[in-house]
């Protein structure tokens, strides 16, 4: 157990260890550590990175935030293994309040584990990484799961305790990926975003500063909080409150798209209803539709 490189108050707790996913940015810095702890205990599967088991760790880290399976992903290890992970989470009694970290780039697989992910909402966090919005050319990233699929999958996950990570964060498009972000605001799962830039000089491509402030003002002018590191003199404000969702007058559906006047979210211009798309101004009246334009 260690010190989590990610999280602050954190420690991962690793009973399985290791990944197939391959990000080019986990080399430098999970794949290194993992490469110094094989050597201390010759494990050959460590050095690899190859998913293994260590179900001899059954103790569980003093600290208030611990990060299960920190060093890999939960996606690749047996259920069996997992589930005797559970057991061990049931039989303890901290003298603190503990929360249990539970984060996978495939997000589809939480689905298995719902029973008791849903049993200990009290202290079970589900996270997933979104480094970026954009599908095209992340296969030079990663072997995980395209972003728009993980975003979707964690989004349907019937879980109301969720955590996203954008770290390391990749070029993105504004709208869209704050769109994603503010969706699962408004279902009322988010507890908060964890945000960074690349801490390992891989050679990323990555927005610029003023395109990431512009993100993150938008996030917190809808009331989510936003935390993290390596942000660069980036500026993180408090979140708003919240501005609640807007219900579509016409069919009563929340499931609704918030268009801003600019790339700074300070204005709304008009909102879209998904569900019947219907669409109005923040005053309720109609906007004209392109027939109606076109008169």
């Amino acid at each position: 157990m260690v010190d989590s490189n990610m999280y602050p108050n954190t420690k991962t707790w690793n009973r399985s260890v290791g990944c197939l996913f391959d990000c080019v940015y986990c080399k430098p810095s999970f794949q290194r550590q993992l490469k110094r702890v094989a050597y201390n205990i010759g494990c050959k599967k460590c050095y690899t990175y190859e998913p293994h088991d260590h179900l001899s760790r059954t103790t569980i880290p003093s600290s208030p935030i611990v990060f299960v399976y920190g060093t890999g992903d939960i996606r690749f290890y047996d259920p069996s293994s997992v589930r005797s992970t559970f057991e061990i989470i049931d039989k303890h009694k901290p003298r603190m309040k503990k929360t249990y970290y539970f984060q996978s780039k495939d997000p589809k697989c939480f689905n298995k584990y719902l029973d008791w992910f849903n049993a200990n909402q009290d202290k079970v966090i589900l996270l997933t990484t979104l480094e970026t919005n954009r599908n095209l050319n992340y296969r030079e990233i990663s072997k995980a799961p395209y972003p728009i699929l993980r975003f979707k999958n964690f989004y349907n996950l019937d879980y109301p305790r969720k955590v996203v990570t954008i770290e390391p964060v990749l070029d993105f498009d504004i709208l869209e990926f704050s769109e994603w972000i503010i969706r699962l605001h408004k279902q009322g799962t988010l507890e908060y975003v964890w945000f960074g830039f690349d801490s390992k000089n891989c050679g990323l491509p990555e927005p610029t500063i003023e395109k990431a402030q512009t993100f993150v003002n938008i996030l917190t002018r809808e009331g989510i909080e936003v935390r993290g590191k390596t942000l660069r003199g980036l500026s993180v404000p408090p979140p708003l409150p919240s501005r609640g969702t807007p219900t579509c007058p016409h069919c009563g559906s929340q499931r609704v798209r918030i268009v801003y006047k600019d790339d700074e979210g300070t204005e709304v211009d008009f909102y879209d209803c998904t569900w019947c798309s219907h669409v109005w101004k923040p005053d309720n009246s109609s906007m004209p539709s392109v027939t109606e334009k076109e008169k």
